[in-house]
């Protein structure tokens, strides 16, 4: 096939550009190319650890309608082991200590709320464990350890329930002054209609009104 000069002249101006830019070009295709099947492969990965987790998660909470915790934490410790990053593991880590503590196991239930306290994407489930934690060492008379797990909310949105806490430790303890103190401050944070003010107020006032 014959080509006139400005066609010949078109391709050897191609065949220039490519020969200097040919292979940077295919370096970003192929890049580009990678970074597409590895978005759709971690969706795909996502995906299938969710239904898998929602699957033993499922199957735990059979297992806690019936009232055995004991057979249901082999169900927790896969979704521990294999789904740590998943709300599901949370979820089932909170369900499993309650039915512990349903069944005054509280040792059995310890562990468990340690776990869920610092593993989980969702912050508002940490905070409970956190919480339900500190309630057992406030029951176990822990108190330091109580205050410590209750040193640092997940995020500010659980101040005043953290604070409310930290003051069920040291009203136990019988320090009324650091307790009305702490009450005071998870009052003051609050709306004066939140469902928590009133308990705040009854609290308060058992410890000697306020600070």
């Amino acid at each position: 096939m014959s080509y006139n000069l400005d066609e010949q002249d078109q391709i050897e101006q191609l065949r220039a550009f490519w020969q200097r830019w040919g292979t940077w070009i295919s370096a970003v295709l192929l890049v580009a190319a990678l970074a597409w099947a590895g978005y759709g492969g971690w969706h795909w990965w996502s995906r299938r650890q969710a239904a898998q987790a929602s699957n033993l998660y499922s199957q735990l909470s059979q297992q806690l309608t019936s009232g055995a915790p004991g057979q249901a934490a082999p169900l927790w410790d896969k979704l521990r082991s294999g789904y740590a990053s998943t709300a599901y593991a949370q979820m089932a880590s909170l369900a499993l200590a309650r039915s512990y503590v349903d069944a005054r196991d509280q040792a059995q239930a310890v562990p468990v709320l340690q776990w869920a306290s610092s593993h989980g994407p969702v912050a508002a489930q940490r905070a409970a464990a956190m919480l339900d934690l500190a309630a057992l060492q406030i029951d176990a008379g822990k108190y330091q350890q109580a205050l410590q797990t209750l040193a640092k909310p997940p995020t500010p949105s659980f101040d005043a329930l953290f604070l409310e806490r930290r003051g069920d430790v040291y009203a136990a303890q019988g320090k009324r002054a650091q307790a009305r103190r702490e009450y005071s401050k998870a009052l003051a944070g609050l709306p004066a209609q939140a469902a928590l003010s009133q308990l705040l107020r009854i609290k308060l006032d058992s410890v000697g009104g306020a600070a």
